[in-house]
């Protein structure tokens, strides 16, 4: 009889033939795909716990391209297939794609959800005891965030196949080698329909799963790649017709000594737009990924990056600002490479017109910086256009990223915060509360930075060199020096509703959209205090600064090798015990290896001796070493502020220290930006004594702290430690003697702060080092304003300073604790200063 082929059998035969066919078109595909990618990761990949767990991947939409290369990696790095058929329950591929898009006969994109998460789900209700975990995967075919009106919307047939198909096409044959995949972590959908045990029907799991699903592939892309760009010229013209420059426009033609018609006060609104906003270009910022990737390979050791995984985490649900410290020009394109390269959007940033430079600009422009005028306060139009501007991008959800120092630090600390950009920053989000908004502080250390020897001559009074292209080609002879190595830290994002909250609590209800609140200032020195104190928190510790922090307090700028060695392992166990709150890294390199870093960067000299090697400070490296000192002066300031009291005195109780560091502590706090108040203060000076217990600096007797013989090793590392803080107490005392010699009265602030600069220089130069930041003048204009602030000082119907015996009996405290030769210097000076002030009757 011939042999029976039964009709199953057939179809079985022609099941089994069709599945090769298509795992060899699959695996030609992928090799095809792969020739034109380049993968990197946003995250670590997952790691699948070896228990019986189910594992699925999770993409946003079926895509051929998307599951070709989920299956490359998967296999690559040796995780669970996405290919391998799942026995429990029985899916021939192990992914699902959360949505599959049908297009209906007027070309409009319709969503249907999974049939497999369906499946996945009933089999879950119906074996409680068994578990299934989503990965959601989310690859990114480069990092083109997309315009809002894009040419090839224009090519749809009816199912809008063509338009998806050319995109996709796109992405892989240009951005492909920019391929970013974000893998999340494992998800327990076992856990997720715990979450409403009432619930027994299919559906409305589903229904969650997806929408958690949907959440998190938004708010990955929105990290990644930001929100679509308007293209310039709308977005130029969207912003002249708001109503906020229409009424500006219209406040520019009313009579008044500055008139202008209607139509030339609309041509510079366009003007002044065209010369702020930026014009964001994907392929221009893949260009200087290269470029930089490039020179910082030529400048430096590497790029070192701290906390960034709690910003990835912010991204996903806040509109981000960055603050960052302004240390270098370099600052501008560290942040946005470190971000770029860590699958974050880049920034607009806001950079100073003197930046606008012929092609230097446009390409700045290009690759996210908008630009701003150093001072607007007198011309309202061009206010309202750039307010406007910064609100759009912050109601859109754009990253955006400013100085709040306003210029670059010529002496290594953070400066006082300009109140411009963060009020601006305060009022854009009152007009849109619902968008959360959250401010980044970012600390950018360097162990050489590239401008250094220029800023001391500018501090000593030497014209600032404006931006020039021949200034830009001169510089490029830096990229035959060596610059150590750089350290990006991100700190604690700021809520700035939580700020608002805590500072103006009915803020809500006392703000009219129209007008600036009055409570405004208040809450801008809140929130600059809070942004400078972040920055702070964040600082890092490297060869650089730890060198300059022990030789600066040496006599001579000399120590032997192992009393410096001992001196920074001391400031680092210091620093890695009482960090505040663990914002700030960890430095775990050895105090050999710090030294050698700075000895390789020739920012210290080394003098060979037959008893011991010593290390050594010139003059020229002395006055450059200031700058790199000051980078972390405030993570010592505290400690430094306790052994101070100990420099005059062997010996305090308890009480009596804090008696007399609640006094001090004010002059440091507002200066360098230092955290602690209240109990706080306390509980951490109480954690700095113990540690100088700990180690031996200081000995408990049980009624009195006692400090070590200066001659013993401890003792010797207690003096070090007291000589940081000693420049800024010395300013303060400066200005309090003069006040006192001259009498109630006789200076008006600008007077006072002039003068006390002039001494202050004076002082420098005799004691050793012409240190340009001991008399740096804005310094003293602080120390003026806290004098005022804590009520020492007032000011008459006439503009000066007066005074009463408070601020005798603050003198009083505070002399006793300097070398009695200081003190004399300091009444000699004041008794006889360089330029006589008298009073003047205005």
């Amino acid at each position: 009889m011939p042999t029976m082929i039964y009709p199953a059998r057939i179809k079985q035969r022609a099941d089994r033939l069709r599945n090769r066919l298509v795992r060899i078109l699959m695996v030609l595909a992928e090799r095809l795909m792969l020739l034109f990618v380049r993968i990197s990761f946003h995250r670590n990949l997952p790691q699948p716990d070896n228990n019986n767990d189910s594992y699925f991947y999770a993409l946003g939409n079926k895509s051929l391209s998307d599951r070709l290369l989920l299956s490359h990696i998967t296999r690559h790095y040796k995780l669970p297939w996405s290919e391998q058929a799942s026995e429990q329950p029985e899916e021939p591929v192990s992914y699902i794609a959360l949505h599959n898009h049908y297009y209906g006969l007027k070309g409009v994109a319709e969503h249907t959800v999974s049939p497999r998460l369906v499946r996945i789900m009933a089999y879950l209700l119906e074996n409680p005891d068994h578990d299934i975990r989503l990965i959601p995967v989310t690859i990114f075919w480069g990092r083109a965030p997309g315009q809002e009106t894009h040419w090839l919307n224009r090519f749809s047939d009816q199912r809008g196949s063509v338009r998806q198909s050319l995109q996709r096409l796109a992405a892989i044959l240009f951005h492909g080698r920019h391929t970013l995949v974000h893998f999340a972590e494992p998800v327990s959908l076992r856990e997720l329909i715990a979450t409403s045990p009432q619930s027994t029907l299919i559906n409305q799991h589903v229904r969650k799963t997806a929408r958690l699903l949907r959440v998190h592939f938004r708010q990955t892309r929105i990290s990644v790649t930001g929100p679509e760009l308007p293209e310039r010229k709308q977005l130029i013209r969207q912003l002249i017709r708001s109503p906020r420059i229409q009424a500006a426009i219209h406040e520019a033609t009313q009579p008044g000594e500055h008139q202008i018609s209607s139509q030339k006060a609309r041509d510079k609104a366009e003007k002044y737009a065209d010369e702020i906003v930026a014009n964001v270009s994907y392929s221009t910022q893949k260009m200087f990924d290269v470029l930089l990737s490039w020179l910082w390979n030529r400048l430096y050791d590497g790029v070192q990056i701290h906390n960034i995984e709690q910003v990835q985490e912010t991204a996903k649900h806040s509109t981000v600002v960055y603050v960052p410290c302004h240390r270098s020009h370099m600052d501008y394109l560290l942040l946005s490479y470190a971000l770029y390269n860590h699958g974050l959007t880049p920034p607009h940033v806001a950079a100073g017109i003197n930046l606008n430079l012929p092609i230097v600009g446009s390409l700045l422009r290009r690759g996210g910086a908008f630009f701003i005028r150093r001072s607007f306060r007198d011309n309202p139009l061009y206010a309202a256009v750039f307010s406007e501007y910064l609100f759009l991008l912050l109601n859109k959800g754009y990253s955006t990223e400013y100085f709040v120092e306003g210029g670059r630090s010529r002496t290594g600390r953070t400066l006082q915060p300009k109140p411009g950009m963060l009020s601006m920053t305060v009022q854009g989000y009152l007009r849109n509360p619902h968008r959360q908004i959250r401010l980044i502080p970012v600390y950018i250390g360097y162990e050489k930075v590239v401008e250094g020897r220029t800023y001391l001559g500018e501090l000593r009074g030497k014209a600032k060199k404006g931006e020039s292209i021949l200034g830009l080609l001169k510089a490029a002879k830096t990229l035959k020096e060596h610059f150590g190595k750089v350290s990006l830290a991100f700190g604690d994002p700021i809520d700035l509703k939580k700020t608002l909250d805590q500072v103006v609590p009915c803020w809500h209800e006392n703000y009219e959209t129209n007008d600036k609140p009055q409570w405004l200032p208040t809450a801008v020195r809140a929130l600059s205090h809070e942004v400078a104190t972040g920055i702070n928190n964040t600082a890092t510790l490297n060869g650089a600064n730890l060198c300059a922090l022990g030789l600066l307090t040496a006599p001579s700028f000399t120590l032997e090798y192992s009393n410096l060695s001992h001196f920074i392992h001391f400031s680092q166990k210091l620093h890695n015990q009482l960090r505040h709150k663990g914002d700030a890294p960890v430095n775990h390199q050895t105090s050999e290896h710090l030294i050698a870093e700075a000895e390789k960067l020739e920012l210290i000299t080394r003098l060979p001796h037959t008893y011991g090697d010593l290390l050594q400070l010139n003059e020229q490296q002395a006055l450059l070493m200031t700058w790199y000192r000051n980078n972390i002066l405030h993570l010592f300031a505290l400690p430094s502020l306790v052994a101070f009291c100990f420099n005059q005195q062997s010996q305090y109780t308890r009480n009596q220290l804090h008696e007399l560091l609640g006094t001090l502590y004010p002059f440091i706090h507002q200066e360098l930006y230092l955290p602690w108040q209240g109990d706080d203060l306390h509980h951490q000076i109480d954690a700095v004594i113990h540690f100088f217990i700990e180690q031996e600096l200081l000995i408990d007797d049980g009624k009195y702290l006692v400090r070590v013989s200066p001659y013993q090793e401890q003792g010797t590392l207690l003096t070090l430690m007291a000589r940081p803080i000693q420049p800024s107490l010395e300013r303060g005392y400066l200005m309090v003697a003069l006040l006192l010699h001259f009498g109630s009265g006789s200076f008006t602030t600008e007077a006072l702060t002039t003068e006390c600069q002039v001494l202050a220089q004076r002082l420098s130069i005799l004691h050793g080092l012409n240190a340009p930041e001991y008399f740096h003048k804005p310094l003293f204009r602080q120390l003026a304003e806290l004098l005022l602030s804590l009520g020492y000082l007032q000011i008459d119907e006439e503009g000066h300073l007066t005074f009463d015996s408070s601020l005798e009996w603050f003198s009083v405290q505070y002399r006793s604790l300097f070398d009695p030769a200081l003190r004399h210097s300091i009444r000699l000076l004041t008794h006889q200063p360089k330029h006589a002030i008298k009073k003047q009757d205005d």
